[in-house]
């Protein structure tokens, strides 16, 4: 195979396939070079090359709805990532420890995707609920997993506790913010889940046609209007598309004594 001798260069090249749209081209690269990889001698930078490809040759035939490939890449992908976070514990390296961590999770998170786009909820809930406890900030895995049971059962029935959890990790959120040009919203130094997508599943937790009770429902309504409300207050200029940055201007701005001021 071609650039075997360099399989850095090969990823790299397999990224960009995907990025340009050419996945039948992506998905050959990625399942030769873990193949070959999975039959190979390795050491440790050829272990932390393995995860690399592994992880998308999973992406690719996902995007590709080949969906019981993916799950069988994704098998492989978690046995080859559990031994590079065991070395990267070894080491003490904590920076490449966090970063594999939550890469780790992004993982979770697309084979929840895969099961649930299989039709297996039951699995799809449960790695969802996985990133989630791994991530406790973790927006999007929250949204999929509405979105799961949603799109499978046709209802939000059952989805209570899910839908309270999603509302109120929102509600702990900063608001929506636009980063990079794309609005959302996170927590903390979470990864932005896009407004569009939010909005997509609030919709959905907003109807009462779709099993939930009544008390979420306005729950959810309240929050939509919240986030339509931050939205135009963004495009208008009235508010900073950084919402901890507005929070940290509002704390530097003294509180007006209305009291004190009449007295002068």
């Amino acid at each position: 195979m071609f650039g075997m001798d360099d399989p850095s260069k090969v990823i790299e090249q397999i990224r960009s396939y995907i990025a340009e749209g050419r996945l039948e081209l992506a998905e050959v690269m990625a399942q030769e070079l873990s193949t070959h990889l999975l039959n190979s001698k390795r050491d440790n930078e050829l272990d932390r090359i393995l995860v690399l490809v592994l992880r998308e040759w999973t992406l690719v035939l996902f995007i590709r709805e080949q969906w019981a490939e993916a799950r069988h890449a994704s098998i492989k992908l978690a046995k080859a990532r559990k031994i590079e976070i065991r070395r990267l514990r070894s080491l003490g390296d904590v920076e490449s420890l966090s970063q594999g961590l939550q890469l780790e999770v992004e993982d979770i998170v697309l084979q929840g995707r895969i099961e649930s786009s299989r039709g297996n909820f039951r699995a799809s809930r449960k790695w969802f609920s996985r990133a989630i406890k791994r991530d406790q900030h973790h927006i999007e895995a929250r949204l999929s997993r509405i979105g799961s049971r949603w799109r499978i059962k046709g209802t939000l029935k059952g989805g209570k506790n899910d839908v309270l959890d999603l509302l109120y990790t929102l509600e702990k959120s900063a608001g929506v913010e636009r980063i990079g040009g794309v609005l959302g919203m996170r927590i903390s130094g979470s990864a932005l889940a896009p407004i569009d997508r939010i909005l997509e599943i609030i919709e959905g937790c907003s109807d009462p046609s779709l099993g939930l009770p009544i008390s979420v429902v306005e729950r959810a309504k309240k929050m939509k209007e919240c986030i339509h409300s931050e939205i135009n207050q963004i495009e208008s200029g009235e508010r900073e598309s950084d919402a901890r940055l507005a929070a940290a201007i509002d704390s530097l701005t003294p509180t007006l004594d209305y009291h004190q001021y009449s007295s002068n």
